[in-house]
């Protein structure tokens, strides 16, 4: 785990998730996207200027995506509203656990 909350890698159904933090040089995603979920890699990447709780948020959003898409619900996986809402809700309850 790093020191911001971020893992370095997760496990979902059998499958190693790797995250990377981005460089804004090396960002290959587009200037409006901050976070990335790459299925065909089991990989998430978040630029690295994102920073703080707002990483946290970023992170557990393509987390979300990579549950709803790995437990076979590609379709609610399309859905950003949806995964927004569940990637805070998610965010939420990690960071306020005691």
């Amino acid at each position: 785990m790093r020191p911001d909350g971020i893992p370095a890698h997760f496990q979902l159904l059998g499958h190693r998730i790797e995250v990377r933090i981005v460089k804004p040089s090396r960002w290959k995603h587009g200037r409006s996207n901050i976070g990335i979920w790459i299925p065909d890699e089991y990989r998430i990447e978040i630029i690295s200027s994102v920073r703080g709780s707002h990483r946290q948020q970023v992170w557990a959003h393509e987390a979300m995506h990579a549950m709803l898409d790995l437990g076979g619900y590609e379709a609610l996986s399309q859905d950003e509203v949806l995964v927004d809402r569940l990637g805070h809700l998610l965010q939420q309850m990690l960071t306020s656990m005691e």
